[in-house]
């Protein structure tokens, strides 16, 4: 009797294998499987290309030219005297690289349906050097700014220079801290 359990469960065993064998040769899973891998793919590169120009320290910066502007501007608001700003950067700059997208649609028709499988593959258009084409840089999140200013004690002046920070940096005001110099 335990020789018959035994044939049992192998029987078990073999049709859920043919049932396995069935999926893998069917046509369907053969294409959906290859748009998953190629999307995995193209993710993992375009990954990689953005992490590997992007610093992964944060930037301090204190001496930039924006800073200097800035500094330009705060101090010409009423009430501000001298002022030193120094902005936080998340990160490096980013380049952007010049791509060619191809599609390529595949229709498939089984038992009476038809299935369209549209596959954009995105290629980076490269230079004689083989290097990517950069089009263009996109400027690092800010993360923060410190302000030290004259007059940085007077809550008027504190709301202004939050003002203008926002509106010319384009951030939150719970990204500006702005303090009262000595």
């Amino acid at each position: 009797m335990e020789n018959n359990n035994i044939i049992d469960n192998r029987e078990k065993n073999s049709s859920k294998s043919d049932k396995l064998n069935k999926l893998i040769k069917n046509k369907k899973f053969q294409i959906i499987f290859a748009v998953v891998v190629l999307f995995v793919v193209i993710v993992a590169y375009f990954s990689y290309v953005n992490v590997k120009d992007k610093d992964k320290q944060v930037t301090l910066s204190d001496g930039t030219e924006l800073t200097s502007q800035i500094q330009k501007v705060l101090s010409k608001i009423k009430g501000v005297g001298d002022v030193n700003v120094l902005i936080v950067y998340d990160g490096g700059e980013q380049l952007e690289i010049a791509s060619k997208v191809d599609k390529r649609t595949d229709r498939v028709e089984d038992d009476g349906r038809v299935t369209e499988i549209i596959e954009e593959t995105i290629t980076p258009i490269l230079t004689n050097g083989n290097e990517p084409l950069v089009i263009g840089t996109k400027r690092a999140k800010i993360d923060g700014v410190v302000v030290v200013a004259k007059g940085g004690d007077d809550p008027k002046v504190r709301v202004a220079i939050m003002q203008a920070l926002a509106t010319l940096l384009k951030i939150e005001y719970n990204c500006i801290n702005v303090f009262s110099m000595e």
